[in-house]
């Protein structure tokens, strides 16, 4: 369950929300000639709660586009909650995520290869090709490293840094081909 709720924070926080705002609208509404107390008391949570057209009444303009503006956003963002899996025989997430990495540049290796290049995009295949080699290589350290027990701080960084020139080169040869 934890892990559950460490992965979908944002998820959790909504849930949440949510029930805290159902929670404020019912609240009654405050009679008039109440004192300040709950009047102000009933306000503040509705503007807590976002509830701003129960706190304020009509007197906001255009405030269901305000709404429709808020809610798109949160549900653009839901699919980003899907967890990463993890390769069956990955030693962990990092170990899996290069192994990913490495997958897509060897495919776009392959496609640029039967492309007919620009003099541009045979130097940038080029790139690519010594990155994804660079990228290979130090992965399998790390996977050396990491399956024999060996402290793997200095092979991620290193790991991480030539992912990221793979993923430049990837990038490059990209927009060369476009």
């Amino acid at each position: 369950m934890i892990s559950f709720l460490t992965q979908h924070q944002f998820g959790f926080a909504v849930a949440i929300y949510w029930i805290f705002s159902a929670a404020v609208s019912a609240m009654p509404d405050p009679k008039p000639g109440d004192a300040g107390g709950y009047a102000w008391l009933y306000r503040f949570v509705h503007t807590i709660a976002g509830n701003l057209t129960t706190a304020f009444g009509n007197r906001i303009p255009a405030s269901k586009v305000f709404l429709v503006v808020l809610i798109v956003p949160v549900l653009l963002a839901m699919p980003a909650c899907a967890a990463y899996t993890v390769h069956p025989n990955a030693l962990n997430a990092t170990d899996s995520a290069a192994y990913d990495t490495l997958l897509v540049a060897e495919s776009i290796i392959d496609q640029a290869r039967s492309d007919q290049l620009s003099p541009g995009g045979r130097e940038a295949l080029a790139t690519l090709i010594h990155s994804y080699n660079v990228a290979r290589e130090s992965w399998l350290t790390y996977r050396g490293a990491v399956s024999t027990n060996v402290p793997p701080d200095q092979y991620v960084q290193q790991l991480t840094k030539n992912l990221t020139d793979l993923t430049n080169a990837i990038t490059a040869i990209k927009e060369v081909r476009k």
